[in-house]
């Protein structure tokens, strides 16, 4: 990468061009108390030199920014914080998925957070480059990144990312960001000055679940992989997460007179409940003589993958036109429980949710099956 310096050596702010396949990027190196700190020219686009005519407007305006900031630094205006390390931000981001993968918890994919944040990486070098440091990271970064994934970053294939793929390399930038003020490494995260219209809006995601009629058909349906089924229909009765039944074990669940319960510890929110175990939902318990040393309910269940791949079977056989997946049997769950008259607190404490606007996406499933109900009468009345 060519780089082209200011020969200027009484400026304590230097211009430099970064030159690639791109064209040319300004930027602004500081040396400030033997402090070297770097400020990429976000608002001036890449430019080429045999453009000659908007290669000078380009050069006019980074030297202008240029001796804007060494006034500004003469003037103590800058606001530059000695605090803030000179790390790379990619050596910090590297950091942060070496942790990733070292914290991944078991029942999950241990390296899909860690991808996600080193392909982050290579998103955000095309972005700005290679030698931005985390002392680089203000407001205008994150708002070009922002911009950036909307309206430039294409896939190998040449797509455009989707608003919630494009959310989910921001989440991975602003979580490494916390983790720095976390760390002393930075003051704060430039992320939480992003206001509501320059962030990525996500459209809501649509939620499958079954209706009682076609949870009976799946019951029904032969398959190979009566565990999968035993598994499904157990979570469709209790609402658990298939990672939480991964975990149940017989100590866990308890029978007090008529009354049966048991104790979660949600591997997801970390948070400690007993939650009623209905009759139904005891219909699909294996038998406890035949648990294992270990003492788990479900023990040698097919993989995640396996019993996703079983269910896509059987609901063809069952005929239903739906994508099941395990998640599924919770959100069937959930809107079995609304359908049937349980009230939105009670199954937000079923479902373990610790805010009840989580709840809500079911409740406004309900209200557009009962708008759906009443408007069948437009067409016989």
């Amino acid at each position: 990468m060519a780089r082209k310096e200011n020969n200027n050596q009484d400026s304590i702010v230097h211009l430099i061009e970064r030159d690639n396949a791109k064209g040319i990027r300004f930027c602004l190196h500081y040396t400030i108390n033997g402090k070297r700190y770097r400020e990429t020219l976000l608002n001036i686009p890449w430019v080429h030199k045999s453009d000659k005519r908007n290669y000078r407007e380009a050069r006019a305006k980074a030297e202008a920014v240029q001796w804007q900031r060494i006034t500004e630094i003469r003037n103590g205006q800058l606001g530059i914080n000695n605090t803030y390390s000179s790390l790379l931000l990619f050596d910090w981001l590297e950091q942060c998925a070496t942790r990733a993968d070292q914290k991944a918890t078991e029942g999950m994919n241990r390296h899909t957070w860690a991808r996600m944040i080193r392909h982050t990486v290579v998103i955000l070098k095309e972005y700005a480059g290679s030698d931005t440091r985390l002392g680089d990271i203000d407001k205008k970064y994150i708002v070009g990144f922002i911009d950036y994934l909307r309206n430039q970053y294409t896939t190998k294939q040449g797509k455009r990312l989707a608003p919630k793929t494009a959310d989910k390399y921001y989440s991975c930038i602003r979580f490494c960001l916390n983790e720095a003020v976390r760390n002393e490494l930075i003051n704060n995260n430039p992320c939480n000055l992003i206001s509501n219209s320059d962030k990525i809006k996500v459209p809501q995601a649509t939620r499958e679940y079954l209706n009682i009629e076609e949870l009976r058909r799946l019951i029904d349906v032969p398959t190979d992989s009566e565990t999968t089924k035993q598994v499904y229909m157990f979570m469709c009765c209790c609402g658990l997460r298939i990672s939480d039944v991964k975990k149940l074990r017989w100590q866990d669940i308890e029978q007090d007179g008529d009354t049966w319960r048991m104790r979660i510890v949600q591997q997801k929110t970390k948070d400690a409940a007993y939650l009623p175990l209905s009759e139904a939902a005891r219909r699909y318990l294996p038998q406890k003589e035949n648990a294992t040393a270990d003492g788990l309910v479900f023990a040698q269940i097919p993989t995640e993958q396996a019993m996703n791949r079983a269910l896509k079977t059987m609901a063809q056989r069952a005929g239903i036109n739906k994508r099941i997946t395990l998640h599924t049997a919770r959100h069937t769950f959930a809107t079995l429980e609304l359908t049937q008259g349980a009230d939105l607190y009670t199954t937000s404490k079923l479902l373990g949710h610790t805010n009840v606007r989580t709840t809500q996406i079911y409740a406004k499933i309900i209200d557009e099956k009962k708008q759906k109900a009443v408007d069948l009468l437009n067409d016989i009345l």
